[in-house]
């Protein structure tokens, strides 16, 4: 009797502790350490109504009794500090005079139970939620959030114009995590301010039937009734989740390496051209870089005001292109599925590590598929002429030219500057590399690159070390041209 005593208070204890941890967090099983979103939404005309349920999952060294959340949508609110839009797109993205959005916490719960949360952050960006007791390494707690979105009439990542509502950054989404601390990003025009870490997906979404979706999850389950269709999408192991919905979508749908590959287009005159731009560069990527994570990618043609975004399974590409701009941006932002998608890293502070390797993806296409009329030669000595072009024009504006790769969105002065040195001359920079190493060690570092660090945050010195390992000594190299020294 005494021993059965003995079990049945320890037996008590052990529920006691595990209920204490249900409420503000639990050890989890290795195959359990991402954080998990279920979201559920209605679209109405221009607002979206929203209810997220979020598991968060402590992956860091560090206890938070405050967990918090990036706000994206706020920042095409009336006063926001930072302008979602570039000055010289400010025209041409508010078709119809400046039109302003806002994105609202109704309420915040922690096991069912209301807690303190404010909207904060250098620009009203971040949602931050106190917890009633700190969440440790490896521990998970459930944050449900009500919100509402409504959507500025503008050509943006989000927003909604004449043909189509983008619906990226439509749910708040924790921050990633750096050094053991949750990183706040600000808006900012130029570039893409977004970091976030890998989650898995379950987004429903409620809208008018009249309205074609395309998005990043795989269609789960689809009803209508009356004139009202429900949609639920899953993604796993995604940085984020994205939709866009048009009245004039049609679709083309094709299997490409067992991938489901959706193409959604309004105006595409040759769509099947577009498909196979799709189909061909799938096949070069994967081929050369390694698998396609998910099982499904949506191409999506929208409004857009530069030429295409990349989201997980997802990309933006712009209507207002011309065909050869097209079929290029197809292949850029499909590179984007491999760098920035699976080997990811914080676009604010390290842009190029993605866009460089996005954009010499390009040129590895093309140099392979010449029925595009373009050549490794001819697309890298128009990037040259334009990189001279550039220091030119800046050396006489301002006296010299930083040409500093490694530095925050905030430190560039302009959208020119940036493209320049994020896109054309880390381009430049992969393209002398491979001359310097030959192709062999050139192309086996770069599926090195993307097997090793595939579903994290890579930093410049770990795209630097890949290339040490496998016997090139580069490191002078890349420093040369991260700090601006090297001579093109």
């Amino acid at each position: 009797m005494k021993k059965y005593s003995r079990i049945l208070a320890m037996f008590s204890l052990i529920i006691f502790v595990f209920s204490m941890f249900s409420i503000y967090g639990c050890s989890l099983n290795k195959d359990e350490n991402r954080t998990f979103y279920e979201i559920e939404c209605t679209l109405e005309q221009d607002k979206l109504t929203g209810k997220e349920k979020v598991v968060f999952f402590n992956s860091s060294s560090n206890a938070f009794n405050c967990i918090k959340f990036n706000l994206y949508a706020n920042a095409f609110r009336q006063g926001a500090q930072f302008s979602p839009i570039a000055n010289q797109y400010l025209s041409q993205s508010y078709y119809n005079g400046i039109n302003y959005g806002s994105e609202e916490i109704l309420q915040v719960k922690v096991a069912e139970k209301s807690v303190k949360f404010e909207t904060c952050g250098a620009d009203k960006n971040i949602l931050a939620v106190y917890l009633d007791k700190e969440i440790y390494p490896q521990e998970k707690v459930e944050i449900e959030i009500d919100y509402v979105i409504n959507l500025a009439k503008v050509i943006a990542r989000t927003g909604i114009n004449l043909d189509t509502i983008n619906l990226a950054n439509f749910y708040p989404i924790i921050c990633g995590i750096q050094n053991d601390s949750f990183y706040e990003c600000v808006y900012y025009s130029t570039g893409d301010p977004y970091f976030s870490d890998y989650a898995d997906y379950k987004v429903t979404l409620n809208i008018d039937s009249k309205y074609v979706v395309a998005s990043s999850g795989r269609l789960e389950q689809q009803t209508t009734k009356n004139d009202l269709t429900t949609y639920v999408y899953s993604l796993q192991n995604a940085r984020s989740f994205s939709m866009v919905v048009s009245e004039k979508f049609q679709v083309l749908t094709k299997e490409i390496c067992k991938i489901e590959v959706n193409y959604f287009y309004y105006k595409d005159q040759d769509p099947q051209a577009s498909m196979n731009t799709i189909e061909k560069s799938l096949n070069y990527f994967i081929n050369t870089f390694g698998n396609y994570p998910y099982s499904h990618y949506s191409v999506v043609q929208t409004k857009f005001v530069q030429g295409g975004m990349e989201f997980p399974a997802l990309v933006m590409i712009s209507d207002s292109l011309e065909n050869q701009a097209y079929q290029e941006v197809i292949v850029h932002e499909t590179a984007h599925q491999w760098w920035q998608t699976v080997v990811g890293n914080n676009e604010i502070e390290f842009a190029f590590l993605d866009e460089g390797l996005a954009e010499y993806s390009v040129v590895l296409f093309y140099e392979n598929h010449q029925e595009y009329g373009l050549t490794r030669q001819n697309v890298i000595e128009s990037a040259r002429k334009t990189y001279k072009s550039f220091c030119t024009v800046y050396d006489k504006i301002f006296g010299g030219v930083d040409t500093t790769m490694v530095r925050p969105l905030k430190n560039f002065k302009s959208e020119y500057e940036y493209v320049n040195l994020t896109y054309i001359k880390s381009c430049i920079m992969y393209d002398v590399l491979r001359t310097t190493i030959g192709d062999k060690k050139f192309f086996n570092g770069l599926r090195k690159y993307y097997s090793d660090y595939s579903f994290t945050n890579a930093q410049p010195s770990d795209l630097v070390g890949v290339f040490e390992k496998i016997g090139s000594d580069t490191n002078g190299f890349f420093q040369s041209f991260f700090e601006g020294k090297v001579i093109l």
